[in-house]
């Protein structure tokens, strides 16, 4: 979930997120799995997660017996599914878990208990791999009932004591257009559109890491071909701030040049609502059993407005950015499409034609890396100026 949506949701009485440019609690990890197998009289509990946690693990004992862990605001994706809270069967002396949001920032896992059990030990492990998680383990050990009784007896923090997670820095996820046996727009001399939007990804991103105030992935780095809808759901995957895809256009008449900027068309929001319906990008405020489904309905749909209203926002400061550093531009330059790239219903998105592949001109500024360097700071300079304004909207709540 977008963390500029705090405002949004916050007007139908429900606080459930901070606002980017505060970063009170950003939802900086993703907790994907929870994991429970027995090994001898023990049970494991293994907790995956993005980055390592900083954690807090109790034992209660009043009313049902459980262990609870504490964390700071994370995001929960078990098992694919994002949502505010769940639950899931347990193994050995755990029943079952259930997880949620504690408070604005901090989240808790609770590991209800089938017998007095207390945590023999806990240890972290990281990644052996790139494709392997962090994991946070716990060994529960049943116990007897006097032992159990004194460890619920240690007082347990209340969740203001839990480690908070530093702030982050907005992520900015670029879509280098095209890829692999998709080569795109040819011009004249043979160039490829797939090589020109990856030669700008590089240097778009080389400039925001420069600035030290954002993080930046790339949908790709070499020359591959992804799915469209791929590219969508990495954004999101991510936690994406803001969206941009990099392409470079084609016309018929070789004389057209100039940049442009597009956000969704109301056609292409119908198939965002198509895609939410099948639930392939469920929104976290959808699947919140803890509210009325009418009230999660239009939590969704005020999601997906505000987010409509944010990518407009940031295409026209685009616009007018670019335009400032002198790199021609359309006339009327931020135009709709239904371009599937911009389908997420909640990250921020836009694509940006950076000229024309058909125009001589446009296309050797589009690899000439000095010429390239004024539609970068353009493209740099909106970044700045949208993040910029959300601090400012924040600020004056």
């Amino acid at each position: 979930m977008r963390a500029w949506l705090l405002t949004l949701v916050s007007l139908v009485g429900l606080a459930m997120l901070a606002g980017v440019g505060a970063q009170a609690a950003p939802p900086v990890d993703r907790v994907t799995a929870v994991r429970i197998g027995g090994e001898g009289q023990a049970t494991r509990v293994v907790v995956e997660s993005d980055a390592p946690l900083k954690h807090h693990v109790f034992v209660l004992a009043a009313g049902s017996s459980r262990v609870v862990v504490d964390l700071p605001r994370v995001r929960w994706s078990i098992n694919g599914l994002t949502a505010e809270a769940g639950s899931g069967k347990g193994v050995g002396v755990v029943s079952g878990y259930r997880y949620a949001h504690n408070t604005e920032s901090t989240s808790r896992l609770v590991l209800d208990l089938a017998k007095p059990a207390v945590v023999a030990r806990e240890f972290m492990l990281s990644p052996k791999t790139s494709g392997e998680r962090h994991k946070l383990v716990f060994d529960l050990e049943p116990a007897t009932a006097e032992a159990f009784a004194a460890a619920a007896a240690d007082p347990a923090p209340g969740p203001a004591t839990v480690p908070q997670q530093a702030a982050r820095n907005p992520l900015i996820v670029i879509d280098p257009g095209h890829g692999g046996k998709d080569p795109g727009a040819i011009s004249k001399s043979g160039l490829l559109e797939k090589d020109v939007t990856l030669a700008a990804a590089f240097a778009l991103r080389e400039e925001l890491l420069k600035s030290k105030r954002y993080d930046v992935a790339l949908t790709r780095s070499t020359d591959l071909f992804i799915e469209l809808e791929d590219r969508v759901t990495k954004a999101r995957s991510l936690g994406a701030d803001l969206f941009i895809a990099l392409h470079a256009d084609a016309g018929p008449k070789p004389s057209t040049s100039g940049a442009s900027v597009y956000t969704l068309s109301q056609e292409g929001e119908k198939r965002i609502d198509g895609a939410r319906r099948a639930n392939d990008w469920i929104l976290d405020v959808e699947v919140d059993s803890g509210r009325p489904a009418e009230v999660n309905r239009i939590l969704a749909d005020l999601v997906q407005r505000e987010t409509k209203n944010q990518s407009a926002r940031f295409a026209q400061m685009l616009a007018e950015s670019i335009a400032q550093t002198g790199w021609p531009t359309l006339e009327n330059a931020h135009r709709q499409k239904g371009f599937y790239v911009l389908l997420s219903p909640d990250v921020p998105a836009a694509l940006l034609e950076m000229g024309f592949m058909t125009n001589d001109n446009d296309a050797a500024a589009m690899v000439s890396e000095t010429k390239r360097r004024k539609l970068v700071n353009g493209v740099v300079g909106a970044i700045d100026q949208f993040f910029e304004n959300q601090t400012r909207l924040v600020a004056a709540r």
